[in-house]
This record gives structure tokens, sequence and C-alpha cells, in this order.
């Protein structure tokens, strides 16, 4: 999502740690149950796994969420 790219860049400017910066991925949610596989993000499923998600664990996910 385009706000997380600019606002990660200015929180970090900040000197937050990285483990206590959180976003919501709630946008990617469909079914809400993690059949339709529309809020799949690598391993992950907002859906189940989320949707608040750490810096650290956005981390390891592909670039292209």
């Amino acid at each position: 999502p385009i706000m997380i790219k600019f606002t990660f860049p200015k929180l970090m400017a900040l000197r937050f740690p990285h483990e206590r910066i959180y976003t919501s991925l709630e946008k990617r949610m469909k079914c809400g149950i993690g059949k339709c596989g529309r809020c799949n993000i690598g391993h992950l499923y907002v859906c189940k796994d989320g949707p608040v998600f750490s810096y650290e664990q956005l981390e390891k996910l592909p670039k292209d969420y």
C-alpha cells in the first residue's frame, strides 16, 4: 500500500524500533475466512494471520504486496 511506503521511513527516521511499528492490511480481505485466497501474501493470509502486522513481519514478505 502506498502510505506504508511513505510512513515507515518517517517512523524509522524518528527512531521508532522496528518491532514497535504496526500496520493494518484489512483492505486486502474479501471472504474473511481464508477460502478465497484474495488476502494471501506469501505464506500468510491477512484474514487469518492478521490483519495487523508488525514491520518485522512485513519485511519477511514478498515486496509486491
